[in-house]
C-alpha cells in the first residue's frame, strides 16, 4: 500500500504540481518580469521530462540518462533565470561562464567518469552548490535593498535555497543508498525529495501571485 501510495506521489502528483506555478504564470504572463517568463519556460521544460521520466519509470525503463540531460539544462535554465534576475555586468559574466563550463563537466562526466544509467553524483551536487550559492548571493542583495521578504524575487531565491539544500546530500549518495538501503528506507527517501521538489513549487507559485498582485 505504501509502495502504491508512494508511486502515486512521487510519479504523478508532485510532477502534476509544476503545473501550479505554470498555470499561474500563463495567466499572468503580460504582467511578470522577463526573469519570471525565463523561470515558467524552466518549469514547463522540467514538467515535460519529468512526465518522460514518470512514464519511462512506469514501462520499467532506466530513466537515468534523462536525468543527466536533465541536470545540464536546468542549472543552465536556473542561471538564466538569475542572469536576468540580477541584471548586473559582473553578475552576467560569471553566470555566463558558468553556463559554458558547466554543460562541458556534463559532457566530460557522462562520456569518462559516470555511466548514463547511474546517478550523476558529481554533477548533480555541482549544480546544487552552484544554485545554493548564487541564491544566497542573490538574496544578500536583496537584503541590502532593505526589501519586504515577500517580494517574489526572495520567494524564488526561497524556493532554490529549499530545494536544493534539503536534496545536496541525497544528490551525493544517491548510488549508494540505491544499492545499499533497504526498499522502504528508499521510498521514505524519495517521498521526502518529492515533497522538497513540491515545496518549491509553492514558492515559485507564491512569487508569482506576488508580482502579479504588484502590478
Amino acid at each position: 500500500m505504501f509502495k502504491t501510495l508512494t508511486v502515486f506521489y512521487e510519479g504523478y502528483f508532485v510532477p502534476a504540481s509544476t503545473l501550479i506555478p505554470i498555470v499561474a504564470g500563463l495567466i499572468n504572463y503580460k504582467k511578470l518580469s522577463k526573469a519570471t517568463h525565463a523561470l515558467i519556460v524552466y518549469l514547463c521544460v522540467a514538467f515535460l521530462i519529468n512526465v518522460a521520466g514518470s512514464a519511462m519509470a512506469a514501462y520499467g525503463q532506466n530513466n537515468m540518462p534523462l536525468l543527466h540531460f536533465y541536470t545540464l539544462f536546468e542549472l543552465v535554465a536556473v542561471m538564466w533565470y538569475y542572469k536576468l534576475a540580477f541584471n548586473n555586468e559582473v553578475a552576467n559574466n560569471w553566470i555566463i561562464t558558468i553556463m559554458i563550463i558547466y554543460p562541458v563537466i556534463c559532457v566530460v562526466n557522462f562520456s569518462f567518469f559516470q555511466s548514463l544509467h547511474e546517478f550523476n553524483t558529481y554533477t548533480r551536487p555541482l549544480e546544487a552548490i552552484i544554485i545554493i550559492v548564487t541564491s544566497c548571493v542573490y538574496l544578500s542583495a536583496q537584503g541590502v535593498k532593505k526589501e519586504s521578504f515577500s517580494t517574489y524575487e526572495r520567494w524564488i531565491a526561497s524556493g532554490f535555497l529549499v530545494y536544493f539544500c534539503s536534496s545536496l546530500f541525497q544528490f551525493v549518495f544517491s548510488n549508494v543508498v540505491s544499492h545499499n538501503v533497504a526498499q522502504p528506507v528508499k521510498l521514505v527517501i524519495w517521498n521526502m525529495h518529492a515533497t522538497f521538489v513540491l515545496i518549491m513549487y509553492i514558492f515559485f507559485f507564491a512569487a508569482i501571485r506576488n508580482e502579479t498582485n504588484k502590478r
